[in-house]
């Protein structure tokens, strides 16, 4: 008996120990794999995935990567140059023109204004564009299509009414104005015309009075504006149309 109780504690000493060897310290674990991941700064993988769910480490000390903000101020600037280079490069190619009363071309620090006048482009209450317009029109195409733009073709009449068989108001006329504008801007050129856009404006939009000849022939016009296509902008194209000053 006293041998046999022998072996018996000797087993169970045994079992003991290899039972200790076997029990993870499961804290001390935690502190050594926390240490790793601060100084390898491991994220995807990461080891503490495997500690049990019911005790998780703590993330108070993480801190988000800082993501670098866009210059705008940088944007800007570019987008001006760019604005300012189209309006000097389209005043040196139409000085013939804009001596002779054929175009009209204004710009600001938002917007190029190409004005084409009534006289000059269309025959009294017609949408047909005169001859002498399309090869101008299409050079406008050409320089533009360099650029990245907005291009809003905008048709405006006098507050004169119309009503015959081809034209209601004058917001059909205004209308049919533009979009034969527009068909010669994208015939044989690269202009993007995803960009492109056509407004009828009747009467709505006046830059001179209506109550004389000399204010309604100014009124009767075709207009392509040119507005920087800024994608950090939350600025819509209308919005920008709207900024274009108009006769009070």
């Amino acid at each position: 008996m006293t041998t046999f109780a022998d072996i018996m504690t000797l087993l169970l000493t045994f079992f003991v120990l290899i039972l200790s060897f076997s029990t993870m310290d499961v804290e001390r674990y935690k502190s050594i794999a926390q240490a790793l991941q601060s100084s390898f700064g491991l994220q995807a993988m990461n080891p503490l995935n495997i500690i049990p769910s019911d005790n998780p480490p703590r993330t108070d000390n993480l801190v988000d990567p800082i993501k670098p903000k866009p210059n705008t101020e940088e944007g800007e600037e570019q987008e001006n140059k760019q604005l300012e280079t189209l309006g000097n490069r389209l005043e040196t190619n139409f000085v013939d023109e804009v001596e002779k009363g054929l175009v009209i071309i204004e710009r600001d620090e938002d917007h190029i204004i190409i004005r084409f006048p009534d006289d000059a482009a269309f025959k009294s209450g017609s949408d047909w564009l005169e001859p002498q317009m399309v090869p101008i029109i299409q050079k406008v195409a050409d320089i533009v299509s360099d650029y990245d733009m907005y291009t809003i073709v905008g048709g405006s009449t006098d507050n004169q009414p119309i009503n015959t068989e081809r034209f209601r108001s004058n917001w059909d006329l205004s209308a049919a104005r533009a979009v034969s504008v527009a068909h010669e801007l994208t015939w044989m050129s690269d202009l993007n015309e995803k960009y492109l856009y056509v407004v009828g404006n009747g009467d709505a939009r006046p830059i001179a009075t209506n109550a004389t000849p000399e204010g309604r022939s100014k009124n009767r016009r075709v207009e392509i504006i040119l507005m920087e296509r800024d994608t950090s902008s939350k600025r819509q194209v209308f919005q920008g149309i709207q900024q274009i000053p108009t006769y009070q």
